[in-house]
């Protein structure tokens, strides 16, 4: 066999080990791609490259015809793809992977003044700026929704701009009643987890509007990266 199709086998037997592993059957002699994808998100979004793949397998492995040497090849450009399938699932993307690092983060102080915030978000096109403490962890985030609500709050409300943050933070909570609402995941958050979490609906009227990364996951920790819907769902959709 050429050598593509020789590494294209050795590289398939890890693939299935890996599917295998994750349909909880790691000794099985078949390549439980189904039951696989009943448990798996990653699997089941590959799935069906993956009978491709081992339909190729197959066909290098249990030839049907009787002239010498094989009837197919295997390509250098299916090779790459292969092992790029066996890497994503050996080291699925993870939150760690994905959205805007810390340094990158602009953030806000309770006594940071409206007006600078807003032209800050206007000039960078930013919708959500995340509020933080002494200790760097989120505790609210400003946002339109914050402004609005505080304007509708009283009669007579109107918004400076040499306000504070301090002035609306009750609006600014992070368990503000909004249509969006905010999570606390940890770096090794799977991507197809971050995928489910902003695709679901927290209720009749709310979604998860961002998710913050933190060391474990509390909302109390430092903030390391900050993930939009939009940082894991364009991708997902391709």
């Amino acid at each position: 066999m050429a050598n593509t199709t020789e590494e294209f086998i050795r590289c398939f037997e890890m693939v299935k080990s890996e599917v295998n592993r994750r349909a909880g059957t790691p000794s099985s002699l078949a390549f439980e791609i189904e039951r696989a994808s009943d448990r798996d998100g990653l699997v089941r979004k590959n799935r069906q490259l993956l009978v491709y793949m081992r339909d190729v397998r197959n066909a290098l492995q249990h030839p049907r015809h009787r002239s010498a040497g094989g009837a197919i090849e295997v390509s250098r450009s299916f090779l790459r793809e292969t092992k790029e399938v066996l890497q994503h699932l050996e080291n699925p993307p993870k939150a760690s992977d994905v959205g805007v690092p810390r340094k990158a983060i602009l953030t806000a102080k309770v006594d940071d003044s409206l007006g600078d915030l807003a032209d800050q978000m206007k000039r960078n096109g930013f919708s959500h700026i995340p509020i933080v403490d002494e200790r760097d962890a989120v505790i609210g985030v400003f946002n339109e929704a914050a402004v609005f609500d505080h304007l509708w709050a009283n009669d007579e409300t109107i918004i400076g701009r040499d306000m504070r943050v301090a002035d609306i933070f009750t609006h600014c909570r992070l368990d503000a009643v909004h249509t969006e609402t905010f999570a606390f995941v940890r770096p090794r958050t799977l991507l197809e987890d971050l995928v489910s979490m902003f695709l679901a609906l927290e209720s009749a009227t709310s979604r998860v509007g961002a998710a913050f990364v933190t060391a474990s996951g509390k909302n109390f920790e430092p903030l390391q990266r900050l993930i939009t819907p939009w940082d894991v769902l364009a991708g997902s959709a391709a």
